[in-house]
């Protein structure tokens, strides 16, 4: 780079960061400055062109540029790192410590020196780095840029790991790292692994197995790995990296993205091996996924019409068939033959049925259903069925919930999804089914039309596994489409649940966060007896926007005299749902600040020093959830009052085991206004 200069770098992407200067015809940069400098950009110039490594953020702490020195030393480019938070780039024990001490004081000191972290490099490999931050303050004293310097204390941290096991706060970021990382000895025993290492060879006991690092690999890529362990170990070359695959247990093949790096003594000599594999095996097959979803989204147009067309020609096989068996009742051979045929006929029968009731055209039979009592029976079934590693919790509401409904389907689709619970959960865990009352409101139609306002019963299936992308939720009701492995399900069972709560005119909605477990919520149209809601339990409503307010209430609260209106801060990555709640609380009389993640409202606090209520979502982006904000939030400000919010069902166990929510207050969503209202009052009240 020969000039540089700073350009602002907005959320949309229309502009870009980059320590880049266009020279203008008189010589002076083009773009605003960094720090309001008078020299000509001098400023600029000096933070690029230093070779210590170092990045700018914004007022989120969000990456916005950063010098050649650091890229070139965790392996980036810049378009990989623009826009995204500090905190994706650090192993969980350093992002815990960063949210939690290091950013509280830095946001009120504007100065942190050498604090020490672990940093993620782009080859999945861990850098242990000190850093030091500077802010820079606007005119209204506003963070608006911080500037990071790091050192480089990686190959230290490695030689005092080898040469001293005893060093735990290494050794504990050692084994929480994603990936898999190993110490070897220079005659390929594998000494030490992370559970990582374990997970992806399946082998628990690596450690004390007798077999060496190269005799784990597939047979055809052992010659590459030790020829490059050769030229390590010459001194050839400072470390290698090789895409490999290794053998588990019974057969398996996984492919490893695999580098090793030497680690000396004093004298110069050959200590030990570091390891470090990223599971590359799921990438290899993606291609071959996308095909086969994208074939069978195409099949799935066709269901209804084919299905109920095949029906009827295997109904005339069938009774073809049976006619022909009459005739050749003396022949055993022939007979034998056609009772094949017949069966075979029958089990595409059985196919047309699943089709069928995706296309929600099978034949139900609807009885006046006890809803609770249904599923309090189904729990040693489905106990039974998902096995002794996965805890199981029925939870079901207040009073005798009722459905006119085809009871055998529900029951069959609350064990599809248990069983589909279970594949999500291959280490064990925890799955809850649950029963609620609900309203889904006219806003709720309108934004789903094929739902009809009224009371429902919900029911839901929740799991702590491992969750779904919003990719795989836009397809999970699609005919055929599975995340399972091949022959291990056919795509079809999702299909059938949606297809029997629409055509019993339901609703049914799925809640997914990845790494944190999923919920599936089936809505059942409820019949009501007389007076029942006056005495029953309280219901949630779905309301997808902002409810409208009559002009008469919003003039009776302008008249109400209030020396100051509480301050709320909301904080919600989902712009729509951050609407509804910020609309709900502006009505209720309160002064809203709004916030789309942590970052960003660790930077809002510090700007409004007079917020008196937090209201915040539990699974957020950008390696900062709510509780670790709410941690972090009350550093600052310990007088601050917290409420969380979950789309987890209450009865879910997903939060429940978090330490640090005890007796706080939470709220599921959707909620409706008055449990809203109610909540935050009771928070602001409470001393």
């Amino acid at each position: 780079m020969n000039a540089h200069s700073f350009s602002t770098w907005e959320k949309n992407g229309s502009k870009q960061a980059s320590w880049r200067v266009e020279p203008t015809s008189v010589g002076k940069p083009t773009a605003p400055a960094f720090f309001p400098d008078q020299q000509g950009g001098a400023y600029e110039k000096l933070l690029t062109n230093l070779s210590v490594p170092m990045h700018c953020m914004d007022g989120s702490g969000r990456i916005i540029a950063a010098n050649d020195a650091w890229l070139e030393m965790l392996g980036y480019a810049l378009g990989d790192i623009q826009g995204r938070a500090f905190s994706e780039f650090l192993p969980p024990e350093s992002r815990t410590e960063l949210v939690t001490s290091i950013y509280p004081k830095y946001l009120v000191t504007g100065t942190c020196r050498d604090e020490e972290l672990l940093m993620i490099r782009k080859d999945g490999g861990l850098a242990t780095l000190r850093v030091s931050m500077t802010a820079y303050r606007g005119d209204r004293g506003r963070l608006e840029r911080s500037i990071c310097v790091f050192q480089d204390i990686t190959e230290k941290k490695v030689q005092a790991l080898a040469a001293n096991h005893s060093d735990q706060r290494f050794r504990t970021a050692f084994a929480a790292c994603m990936h898999g990382m190993a110490v070897v000895s220079p005659t390929g025993q594998i000494e030490y692994a992370n559970d990582a290492f374990k997970v992806f060879l399946e082998r628990k006991d690596i450690e004390t197995a007798t077999v060496s690092l190269d005799e784990l690999l597939h047979k055809d890529d052992r010659g590459q790995f030790l020829n490059g362990l050769r030229q390590l170990l010459s001194g050839e070359t400072a470390s290698f990296q090789l895409e490999l695959r290794y053998m588990c247990p019974e057969g398996k093949v996984v492919h490893g993205d695999t580098s090793v790096a030497l680690v000396k003594n004093e004298k110069g000599s050959t200590e030990q091996l570091i390891v470090q594999i990223v599971d590359v095996t799921e990438r290899k097959t993606v291609n071959d996924r996308l095909q086969r979803a994208q074939k069978m989204e195409a099949v799935g147009q066709l269901t209804g019409g084919l299905a109920h067309d095949f029906n009827n020609l295997l109904t005339i096989i069938i009774g073809n068939l049976q006619l022909l068996d009459g005739k050749v009742s003396a022949d055993e051979k022939s007979k034998k033959r056609l009772g094949e045929a017949v069966d075979a006929a029958r089990k595409g029968s059985d196919l047309t049925k699943q089709l069928l009731a995706f296309a929600r055209k099978q034949d139900l039979e609807p009885r006046d259903t006890s809803i609770n009592t249904m599923v309090k029976g189904m729990e040693q079934l489905v106990a039974r069925t998902i096995g002794e590693n996965i805890e199981i919790k029925v939870d079901t509401m207040e009073g005798d919930p009722r459905s006119l409904i085809d009871p055998s389907q529900l029951e069959s689709a609350i064990l599809n999804l248990a069983i589909n619970a279970r594949d999500a959960m291959p280490e064990g865990g925890k799955l809850t089914i649950e029963t609620q009352a609900a309203y889904l409101d006219r806003d709720y139609a309108a934004m789903n039309p094929d739902v009809a306002p009224g009371h429902y019963v919900m029911v839901a299936v929740s799991d702590t596994g491992e969750g779904m992308s919003q990719d795989v939720l836009e397809k999970v009701f699609q005919p055929f489409f599975t995340t399972k492995p091949q022959g291990k399900g056919t795509g079809l069972g999702l299909a059938m649940v949606y297809g029997f709560i629409k055509q019993s005119g339901g609703h049914i909605s799925i809640y997914s966060e990845v790494g944190h477990g999923t919920s599936v919520k089936m809505y059942l149209p409820r019949r009501l007896k007389p007076g029942e809601l006056e005495n029953g339990a309280p219901e949630i409503v779905a309301t997808p926007a902002p409810a409208i307010v009559s002009k008469e209430v919003k003039e009776s609260k302008s008249e109400a005299p209030v020396p100051r209106k509480p301050k709320i801060l909301v904080v919600e990555d989902q712009e729509a749902v951050r609407a509804v709640a910020c609309g709900f609380l502006e009505d209720f009389g309160y002064d809203i600040v709004e916030a789309g993640d942590g970052f960003e409202a660790l930077s809002k606090l510090q700007e409004h020093d007079d917020v008196d209520l937090m209201f915040s979502d539990v699974v957020m982006p950008g390696g900062m959830n709510g509780f670790d904000l709410a941690q972090a939030a009350q550093s600052m400000k310990p007088s601050l009052k917290i409420v969380h919010t979950s789309g987890y069902p209450k009865g879910a166990m997903v939060h429940q085991d978090e330490p640090r929510f005890k007796e706080g207050f939470i709220i599921m969503k959707p909620y409706r206004r008055e449990d809203l209202q109610k909540i935050i009052k009771d928070a602001l009240e409470r001393q």
